[in-house]
């Protein structure tokens, strides 16, 4: 490959950042935050089998496979990022076992997380959220996104 192909191919222009307008002009890039932020398993007791998020219908689902159950200092834990899953909007369903659900400040700042103390053996946990048009909080038609809502709190996008 020739030294003039090569620039080429790493000019800006090939590697820039998605020409996307921003929403208020000093954040480009984050109009999809709805989509990016999502619930994930942070540690588990046992082998996670699948997990996934489908975004349109709020739902979040993990299954595993515990090799006993969990002690209650070590349960398994799942970070419910607060925009899609507000605790008062949230319906929890596991095949088994007790679980807490609420915020936490453990690693630095508050996280809202669900605490799951299960039996060993194949284990199924489901959370359904907020259904919503992308970038819309409850109850709110022409109000802010994501975002926006993070703002307000306080928080910083990294």
């Amino acid at each position: 490959m020739s030294q003039t192909t090569l620039k080429h191919t790493l000019s800006v222009d090939q590697m820039s950042m998605s020409k996307t307008p921003p929403i208020d002009g000093d954040t480009p890039g984050f109009r999809a935050a709805e989509a990016f932020v999502r619930p994930t398993p942070i540690c588990t007791h046992g082998d996670v089998i699948e997990h996934g998020f489908d975004l349109r219908n709020c739902t979040f689902t993990l299954t595993l496979n515990a090799p006993s159950a969990t002690s209650e200092p070590a349960p398994t834990e799942v970070f419910l990022p607060e925009y899609h899953f507000p605790k008062s909007h949230t319906e929890i369903e596991v095949t088994g076992g007790k679980w807490s659900f609420g915020l936490d400040d453990e690693y630095g700042g508050l996280q809202q997380k669900l605490r799951w103390w299960h039996a060993g053996g194949e284990q199924k946990l489901t959370v359904r959220g907020v259904r919503r048009r992308q970038g819309m909080v409850i109850g709110a038609e022409d109000e802010e996104g994501y975002l926006d809502q993070c703002r307000q709190k306080g928080c910083v996008m990294m």
